[in-house]
C-alpha cells in the first residue's frame, strides 16, 4: 500500500524537526498558535544545520499520493447525532500508577538508585502514557466514522499526527519540562511510525517513505499553526487539504475543526501535573 505514497517532495531530507522549526520563531505567539518545539529524532543523522530556505516543506504532491487509492476514501457516519458537541472540559483522569509505597524496602531502594524517581524518568513515563492515549484515540473506528475518514494507514497517520500536534501545543506551555517531554513523545511516535511502515510490507527505500511522512507532518503543523491565527474557515481549509487531500466536500473537515478547537480548549483547562504525567483522556463524544 505504501508504494502509492511515492512522490517527489523536497530535494533535501527531513529527518530532524530542529532545523525545520528553528526559523519559525517569527510566528505570532499565543496559546492558540502552538508552534512545534525544536525537536529532532535522536536516532536520525540528517544535517540539522541546513539553511531554512534549503528545507522547504513540499507536501502537495505527497498529499495527492497519500490519499490517492482505489475505492472509496471517505466513510459516512451512520450515527444520527452530530459528533463533537461536548463543551470544553479538563481531560485529566485519575493517576493509575502503582503505589510504590507498598513495595518491599529493597525494591524501593533499587528503583531509587535506578533513577525511577528522577525528573527525566517521570517525563519519559508521562510521554509513553500520553502516546498510548493518542494511539487509543487515533485508531478508534468511531472517530474515523465521525470524521468521514477511512481507517487505514493513511487515515491513522493523519489522525495520529493531529493528536501529536495537539499534545505538542499543550506541552509548549510547560517550559523546559514540556520541551523534554515533547522530544520523548516525538521519538516514541516516530519509532512506532517506522514499525508501522515496515508492517505495511515496505522493505526497500524505507527512508524515502519516512522522509515523505515527516514532510507531511511538518507541512500540516505549519498549516494548523498559521490557520489558528486567522478565521475559522482557514482552519477548515487547512484540515481539508492535509487530512482529506483537498478532495470531496468539506463536511468532515468542518467536524474535525470543531473537534480540534474543543480539544485545544480542553487541554488548556487540564493541569500541568496531568499533562506531564500523561494522565489525560481525549474527549470521546463521537
Amino acid at each position: 500500500m505504501l508504494r502509492n505514497l511515492a512522490t517527489r517532495c523536497s530535494r533535501r531530507g527531513a529527518h530532524g524537526l530542529q532545523s525545520t522549526y528553528a526559523a519559525r520563531n517569527t510566528w505570532a505567539e499565543s496559546k492558540w498558535v502552538p508552534t512545534v518545539l525544536q525537536l529532532h529524532a535522536q536516532s536520525h543523522t540528517q544535517d540539522v544545520c541546513a539553511k531554512p530556505e534549503e528545507r522547504r516543506v513540499s507536501v502537495s504532491s505527497f498529499q495527492n499520493s497519500l490519499f490517492s487509492c482505489s475505492g472509496s476514501r471517505l466513510l459516512s457516519s451512520s450515527a444520527t447525532k452530530t459528533p463533537f458537541n461536548s463543551k470544553p472540559d479538563t481531560l485529566e483522569i485519575p493517576d493509575d500508577s502503582p503505589d510504590l509505597e507498598e513495595l518491599p524496602l529493597l525494591q524501593k531502594l533499587v528503583l531509587r538508585f535506578a533513577g525511577y524517581h528522577s525528573k527525566d524518568s517521570q517525563l519519559s513515563r508521562g510521554a509513553e502514557k500520553l502516546y498510548n492515549e493518542i494511539v487509543a484515540q487515533s485508531t478508534n473506528d468511531e472517530i474515523f466514522a465521525a470524521l468521514q475518514l477511512e481507517n487505514n494507514f493513511r487515515g491513522q497517520f493523519s489522525v495520529t499526527a493531529l493528536h501529536i500536534w495537539l499534545s505538542l501545543a499543550r506541552l509548549r506551555e510547560e517550559g523546559s519540562d514540556g520541551k523534554k517531554m515533547s522530544q520523548v513523545l516525538y521519538d516514541i511516535w516516530w519509532e512506532d511510525v517506522q514499525k508501522r511502515v515496515r508492517d505495511e510490507g515496505v522493505r526497500v527505500r524505507v527512508s524515502k517513505w519516512l522522509k515523505e511522512l515527516e514532510e507531511y507532518f511538518y507541512g500540516s503543523c505549519v498549516a494548523y499553526d498559521n490557520a489558528l491565527r486567522d478565521d475559522p474557515g482557514e482552519l477548515i481549509d487547512a484540515i481539508w487539504r492535509n487530512m482529506y487531500g483537498a478532495e470531496g466536500g468539506k463536511a468532515g473537515a468542518v467536524l474535525c475543526s470543531k473537534y480540534l478547537r474543543r480539544e485545544l480548549a480542553s487541554l488548556s483547562m487540564t493541569s500541568s501535573e496531568a499533562i506531564l504525567s500523561g494522565n489525560i483522556r481525549f474527549t470521546r463524544d463521537y
